[in-house]
């Protein structure tokens, strides 16, 4: 395919997805969204907004579980990163802010891009390994709307593929030979990042990587639900699963920044499958949107400032110290 005809099919894509969220907007009762917006409970959306930092945070922790054995020590450097990553996520249509925080540590810490990469690949694949399990749970427990239940067993199967990559992943080491016999064919940085990955994922280290990606999770659902209780909605648990689950698909491919527009369409959608009317429901998701871009942008920037400076000296400083 030629990139004339990859553009075109942008621009058409584009178009067709525009027309698509304007027939949307013009269905909807602004007045009943503003007026749910309005009386929305401050206390609640505090709460959320709380849980949604935490849930970033401990993403950052998983992160670094595979980070420290390159010898990045420092857990606030790691954090910093991660919440400067998700700020420019939120600004951009494209993933940019996961290259961004692959150059912010490794330049901070002198610590190889491969490496640096590698660990956030398996900190990445930890993360979707995460969602089929919500996903592949409340699609054989819960009743979920049948746009998310018609995905129940392509997402078992891929769940079980992932855990056994994994699981193989694990339990293997490469070899100074197979190392040997890969020079010449693979590119270095190729090399450094598969042998990365492949030393870093240990059982022990996945297992909790793991328990720290449910956990961000779990915090996730308690935002969206949270958030939905304090505008009011009358949904249930299983409905914010529903519309995480949904949302979290959509974000495969972003065709605004942040997803807005797109975000609040699925949630409505979602919702509706709940009872819950798209006025509601779209001043909700406008709620869950501020609370998770607004606060995350203005963290991440504040903690960006500096990062390529200070924090690379810290962290040379703090290899120096340490003992051999």
């Amino acid at each position: 395919m030629t990139a004339v005809r990859r553009r075109w099919l942008r621009v058409v894509a584009l178009v067709a997805f525009a027309t698509l969220l304007i027939a949307f907007l013009r269905t909807v009762d602004w007045r009943a969204a503003a007026a749910a917006a309005r009386s929305a409970d401050i206390g609640l959306l505090v709460l959320a907004l709380v849980a949604n930092q935490l849930s970033l945070a401990l993403k950052a922790v998983r992160w670094w579980v595979f980070l420290r054995p390159l010898g990045v020590r420092s857990l606030w450097l790691v954090v910093r990163a991660t919440f400067a990553g998700a700020s420019l996520n939120n600004l951009v249509v494209a993933q940019g802010g996961e290259g961004a925080r692959v150059i912010l540590v490794s330049r901070a810490t002198g610590v190889s891009s491969a490496r640096v990469a590698a660990a956030l690949a398996l900190e990445r694949v930890l993360d979707a390994v995460s969602y089929l399990t919500l996903l592949v749970a409340a699609a054989w427990m819960m009743d979920l709307p049948e746009m998310l239940l018609r995905w129940r067993t392509a997402a078992s199967i891929a769940l079980g593929v992932v855990v056994a990559a994994l699981m193989v992943l694990g339990f293997s080491r490469n070899s100074a030979a197979g190392v040997d016999a890969a020079r010449g064919r693979i590119r270095a940085y190729a090399q450094r990042f598969t042998s990365s990955a492949s030393d870093l994922a240990t059982p022990a280290r996945l297992i909790i990587a793991l328990v720290l990606s449910l956990g961000a999770w779990a915090l996730q659902v308690a935002t969206y639900h949270t958030v939905a209780r304090a505008a009011h909605l009358s949904i249930s648990l299983s409905g914010s699963i529903a519309a995480l689950l949904a949302i979290g698909i959509s974000f495969l491919l972003r065709a605004t920044p942040g997803n807005v527009g797109v975000f609040q369409l699925i949630y409505a959608v979602t919702a509706r499958g709940f009872g819950i009317a798209e006025g509601p429901a779209v001043a909700a998701a406008l709620l869950i949107q501020t609370i998770q871009v607004i606060p995350t942008v203005a963290i991440g920037t504040v903690m960006a400032h500096g990062l390529l400076g200070r924090d690379r000296d810290d962290e040379r400083i703090a290899k120096l110290s340490r003992p051999l």
